[in-house]
């Protein structure tokens, strides 16, 4: 299904999937296995970012609801050891991190516990995680981020009225009156958002990206086989894997850069160099997305979209989770960087 790897830069190589899973309509326990499967392929808080961003593409390209799931989880696991703490046992984690909208929990510290309420939106794996680390606001300037126990939750699935990334069962959690013991509080107050690693993280979700776009490309070639194809529709998918060669090489590059600027304690300068490259990196792919979707839409026509279940999920897809970026925000920030040279 891959088409064959270009000399620039590799594609990434799917993983298997169980068998007899339903990509599209998961159950929840179809769903779990297929969660757990990718999730025990790396040991991933151990990995360096070289290595955490080729075991992304790799998600990526296996599954992108599932890459979504795949990568909170691992975005877990690693904030946990950079704040030397141990995840619970078997547990399936995710990041609950969005404030859309001014939504966002707010906690009342109660002695040796907090009572939480508010609303999370884009919650993944909402239904289906055991936990997710969530930060929850003392006030609007202090933040504490908590392993909280989310499977009970009540979740509210009306809001989601697309069938992009529905399979990520990405919804909206409501808490009311919940009372959390401390104890389950990960770092020191502004942890979250302080920690070195916050910026870089991004790359990981850069990464899935990337993956899914080689996953488009794959799929986009298997709707071709044994069809009449015109110029038109070749020389759209040789622009779309212009794009994807974009992004791979973008995000590989991110993770080679980290890697060489990871010190255990930043100074000012580095922490610039490390925030130019989440950047620049999570910005090429995410506009390279953008820009192959287009093409791939064209060269597909109605009759692709309509009847090729695998393009058109993956297509659908994609365009939704990557358009969490606000690329016109970071283009502004590029070439504000651009006409405000560092020395």
């Amino acid at each position: 299904m891959t088409p064959a790897a270009p000399a620039l830069t590799p594609d990434p190589m799917p993983w298997t999937l169980p068998d007899g899973y339903p990509r599209h309509d998961p159950e929840p326990t179809e769903l779990h296995a297929a969660i757990d499967r990718l999730t025990g392929r790396l040991h991933w808080r151990q990995l360096s970012w070289t290595e955490l961003v080729e075991g992304l593409l790799r998600v990526g390209v296996t599954d992108i609801p599932l890459g979504r799931l795949v990568e909170g989880h691992v975005d877990a696991l690693r904030i946990l050891g950079q704040a030397g703490v141990e995840p619970k046992p078997a547990a399936r984690y995710g990041v609950w991190a969005s404030r859309s909208a001014g939504t966002g929990i707010a906690a009342v510290v109660e002695g040796a516990a907090l009572r939480l309420n508010g609303t999370i939106r884009f919650a993944s794996g909402a239904g289906i995680l055991d936990r997710a680390l969530v930060p929850v606001w003392v006030n609007p300037d202090t933040h504490l981020l908590v392993d909280l126990a989310v499977a009970e939750l009540p979740v509210d699935r009306s809001h989601w009225n697309t069938s992009a990334m529905r399979v990520s069962q990405s919804h909206t959690v409501t808490v009311a009156d919940l009372v959390v013991d401390a104890a389950g509080v990960v770092g020191e107050p502004g942890f979250y958002l302080d920690r070195p690693g916050f910026l870089p993280g991004g790359v990981g979700v850069a990464a899935v990206w990337a993956g899914g776009l080689s996953r488009v490309l794959g799929v986009t070639v298997a709707m071709l086989a044994g069809r009449r194809v015109t110029e038109a529709q070749d020389a759209r998918l040789g622009r779309a894997r212009w794009q994807l060669l974009a992004a791979l090489t973008a995000v590989r590059t991110a993770g080679t850069r980290l890697d060489q600027l990871w010190p255990e304690r930043m100074h000012a300068t580095t922490a610039t160099v490390i925030a130019d490259v989440v950047t620049e990196s999570r910005a090429v792919v995410a506009h390279s997305v953008m820009t192959a979707l287009a093409d791939v839409r064209l060269l597909a026509g109605p009759a692709g979209l309509a009847f090729d279940p695998d393009l058109g999920h993956a297509l659908d897809d994609l365009g939704l989770y990557a358009a969490q970026l606000n690329v016109d925000a970071e283009a502004t920030r590029l070439g504000t960087a651009l006409r405000s040279p560092r020395p």
